[in-house]
């Protein structure tokens, strides 16, 4: 046997007394030196810590090749780990090793002083490292002083490496959690991150994501980002940027992104470049009530750097700020304010140190990452750049799905539901939504339960809308952690939900009172107020709702996600409004702010709501209608006192609100589709029926709709038996997907505007069917800037050839060549109705100009009066002149 497997062999036993405690980085390290393959990397981080080290070390000891890499992994480790195992490193592994090994790391467990003086009562504070034993190897092309640092760093590093290598799971009280569900390296699913084109919307941030990724990844393939490039170097310029803005909604990945940056840097793996990360909460810096420098701030937070701050800060270039959740900052940010001359000893409130660090007027040499919602205001000039998380690609879902079961033939189950259903596949490129569905999912597609459907799975169906994903979710956190084995899989679900009605009514009070004013942090004494009890959190289904925020001598708690508030506060109406009457004042109130008069109904009382809040209760009224028509059927028993006065009215009462409010009120975009889309989760055909012939017009231009956004478009207009005078969904994106889901109603449309949806050939096809329909009554199409293509025109060209109602078509910009004119002269010369077409900015050479000119010479006086192409010259500014022949007005550039 060779040395270094004898070595190996003979020291086996005190190499995993010393790495068992943290196995992370010597794992991941032997996998990246390919000792370890990625499924055996992966394998052993299911296993427990000295089980995963032993059998490493019995792969590792199989060759002298392995035994040797394994040496060379624990001289690049040795800082994580003790200072026994840095002599024994010293020892036997020489080359490239320090002759002088740095001072034992030794912390002790102190109370902070001083440090609660920063914050506003007595139970406030941050949650600082314990005692750390491992140290971290730092390798910098900055200039900093390494000897004076690499203890504090290495402490830095173990601390986060520890803090981030685990998934934070709701689904299980505390301690609970297994490592083989929740480890980084095995959980973490990359997501969709680019640059971000700062296109301003005010429709809510939830539906904004599948249209805008079909639009990128036709334009903007290239520029998709991995969270570790967001400081690379960009630009002709090749200079990295200093500040970064990456936003995203709520659920959409941006902290776990951040997580993971986090913990490559702390495993050594990646941003080498940076001495220091410091990551900063601003759900945790709400606390801080008293002025404070940066380096209070950050001597307190990280207490193992305290002494180090100084000379750190004598190199800012190396330093990166990570701020993460500026959407959960409850103070003011002034933008607007002169530049103070502050440095990091200067005391300022906290929200000024924030403007001044993000602005670069408090060390302008160091970089600052920063991620928020979209509806919060973060000047972009402030940033070099600014990216946009769009979360998961489909391989994402399938590879998160695959993941997210333990059954291989379950995660296919799911998955394929999943694509089959247009609300659940748009839905799950959001982590967060995926994560739900895959819960809420589990009971329908387990192994136990192969017939989706069965009447014991639940006494529910697999869910289809948003409303019934939540709802399932809820439901089967109640059945398996209220009930706790005091219940069977059949036990009926109003039995279910009666047991858990007192903490559901008080939970979803909490969720919707707060919900009204933004508030989404909540004290003790906030659940006390509500008596909602922090010590149910790890025994009941709360687990999985409400997650606690604790810090050293702080404890706040919100709910695991906003979403998850937003349909726990419209459950507890769902259950609390109990005539027509209230339903309607609620519904002014939620949609457009009209205060309601006197109500005995719980939601109306005492409700304070500022007009510019509207907008966040989108979401909320949405399930609203979801949580009403369960309510309705009957799903809700158990919670309800009593039934709804005129029950069976209701969806007739609110088919005339809606009605009213398409035809009188002049409504916003926003509004209009928000409408649109609590119709479809009502999905009672009463209401449908009366709401939807009173829509004449529908503009959603700029909307960028989703295929959610397009199937509620389609569910309403499909109970119109008029013609819709005009749909005007220009520069949606809404993609081949959403045209084929509004496909059945198109033909209905008298004016039809299609311009820049990311269409191709196939939507072309899906159009032309439209045209060649005895039910037609398009007048006028627009689809400019769309890539149809030569083959995708020739199949509009044989649409129109016996087509009576088109008179106007719009085909600018939409990949025309020579070949895409070949049957346009027989095809349009037959068309009788057709008076104007233009083809501008196509490259149709001088060929196709010519057949345009024999198709205006075959209809002098047929009523086609204009035809208008330009082309790709156009675009170079030459122009040439125009010409008017007959009827026939015709302008183009050579």
């Amino acid at each position: 046997m060779s040395s270094a497997q004898q070595l190996l062999r003979s020291q086996r036993d005190l190499l995993l007394s010393w790495t068992l405690d943290h196995p992370a980085p010597l794992l991941r390290w032997l996998r990246d030196a390919e000792v370890l393959s990625p499924a055996h990397y992966l394998s052993l981080l299911e296993r427990s810590p000295s089980n995963a080290v032993a059998q490493a070390m019995e792969m590792v000891c199989a060759t002298e090749e392995s035994s040797q890499k394994f040496l060379q992994v624990l001289r690049e480790v040795q800082d994580y780990y003790c200072r026994d195992l840095q002599l024994w490193v010293e020892r036997h592994c020489r080359d490239g090793v320090s002759k002088t090994a740095p001072e034992p790391l030794t912390f002790e467990e102190k109370k902070p002083k001083g440090f609660t003086k920063l914050f506003k009562g007595k139970s406030k504070g941050f949650t600082l490292a314990t005692e750390s034993k491992a140290k971290e190897q730092l390798k910098l092309s900055r200039s900093v002083k390494l000897p004076n640092l690499r203890v504090p760093i290495s402490a830095h590093k173990t601390t986060l490496l520890k803090r981030t290598e685990q998934f934070k799971c709701y689904s299980e009280g505390a301690g609970e959690t297994s490592n083989s569900a929740s480890h980084i390296e095995i959980r973490y699913t990359d997501l969709f991150v680019t640059e971000d084109d700062d296109f301003v919307d005010n429709q809510h941030e939830y539906f904004d994501l599948a249209s805008r990724r079909a639009r990128i990844y036709v334009h903007q393939a290239c520029q998709r980002i991995r969270p570790c490039q967001l400081l690379d170097p960009q630009g002709t310029s090749g200079r990295p940027p200093k500040r970064v803005k990456v936003k995203g909604i709520a659920g959409i990945g941006k902290s776990v992104a951040v997580q993971r940056l986090v913990y490559e840097w702390a495993i050594g793996k990646n941003m080498r470049d940076f001495t220091c990360i410091f990551d900063l909460r601003f759900r945790e810096l709400n606390l801080i009530e008293a002025p404070l420098s940066l380096q209070e701030l950050l001597g307190e937070r990280f207490r193992y750097l305290k002494d180090a701050l100084p000379e750190l800060f004598t190199s800012p270039g190396s330093l990166l700020f990570i701020l993460d959740g500026l959407d959960e900052f409850k103070f003011n940010l002034d933008w607007n304010s002169p530049d103070k001359n502050i440095d990091f000893r200067s005391k300022v409130p906290v929200s000024e140190l924030i403007v001044a660090l993000i602005k670069g007027s408090l060390l302008p040499e160091a970089s600052v990452i920063l991620t928020t919602r979209p509806s919060t205001k973060a000047p972009k000039h402030f940033f070099q750049r600014c990216c946009v998380v769009l979360g998961f690609e489909e391989d994402q879902v399938k590879e998160y799905t695959t993941k997210f079961y333990k059954d291989g033939k379950v995660a296919k189950q799911v998955y394929d539901y999943i694509l089959n259903n247009d609300s659940l596949f748009v839905l799950s490129f959001i982590p967060l939504y995926c994560y739900i569905i895959c819960t809420a999912m589990a009971e329908f597609f387990s192994s136990e339960n192969p017939d989706v459907g069965d009447s014991k799975s639940l006494d529910l169906n697999p869910p289809r809308t948003v409303s019934e994903v939540y709802f399932c979710y809820l439901f089967t956190a109640v059945k398996h952690h209220a009930l706790r084995g005091s219940a069977e899989r059949s036990t009926p679900r109003s039995e279910v939900l009666s047991l858990a009605k007192q903490q559901l009514t008080k939970l979803g009070k909490l969720a919707y009172e707060n919900l009204l004013q933004k508030k989404i942090m909540f004290s003790r004494a906030d659940l006390e107020k509500y008596d909602v009890k922090p010590a149910d959190l790890q025994s009941t289904f709360l687990c999985q709702i409400l997650q606690p925020l604790k810090e050293e001598t702080v404890e706040m708690f919100s709910f695991f996600h906003l979403t998850v508030q937003e349909h726990l506060a419209s459950l507890y109406c769902a259950i609390n409004l109990f005539s027509q009457e209230d339903l309607i004042q609620a519904l002014d109130f939620w949609c457009f702010g009209l205060c309601p008069p006197s109500s005995t109904a719980a939601p109306l009382k005492n409700t304070d709501l500022n007009i510019d809040k509207l907008e966040s209760l989108q979401m909320f009224t949405r399930f609203f209608f979801g949580m009403l028509r369960a309510r309705l059927a009957g799903q809700l028993d158990g919670l309800v006192v009593s039934p709804m006065e005129q029950g069976d009215g209701i969806p007739t009462r609110l088919g005339v609100w809606f009605q009213e409010q398409f035809k009188d009120r002049k409504l916003k975009n926003q509004a209009s589709l928000n409408l649109l889309h609590c119709l479809m989760e009502f999905h009672t055909k009463e209401a449908t029926s009366l709401a939807a012939p009173a829509i004449k017009k529908l503009y959603l231009f700029k909307m960028k709709l989703s295929v959610v956004d397009c199937a509620a478009i389609h569910y309403v207009l499909q109970f119109s038996p008029h013609k819709l005078q005009e749909l005007n969904l220009g520069y949606s994106n809404i993609g081949n997907r959403g045209l084929k889901r509004l496909w059945p109603i198109l033909h209905r449309c008298e004016s039809l505007y299609l311009r820049y949806n990311c269409l191709d050939r196939q939507a072309a096809i899906l159009e032309s069917a439209v045209l060649k329909s005895n039910e037609c009554q398009v007048k006028k199409l627009f689809m400019c800037g769309n890539n149809l293509g030569p083959d995708g025109v020739l199949e509009l060209w044989n649409a129109l050839e016996y087509n009576t109602t088109v008179e106007e078509l719009y085909l600018d910009i939409t990949g025309i060549t020579e070949r895409g004119t070949e049957n346009i002269v027989n095809c349009l010369g037959k068309n009788k109705s057709l008076r104007t077409l233009t083809i501008v900015g196509n490259d149709i050479g001088e060929v196709g100009r010519t057949r345009l000119r024999e198709l205006e010479k075959c209809r002098p006086d047929s009523g086609l009066s204009q035809i208008l192409w330009m082309t790709w010259d156009y675009f170079r500014h030459t122009w040439t002149g125009w010409r008017r022949s007959g009827k026939t007005e015709i302008r183009w550039i050579q």
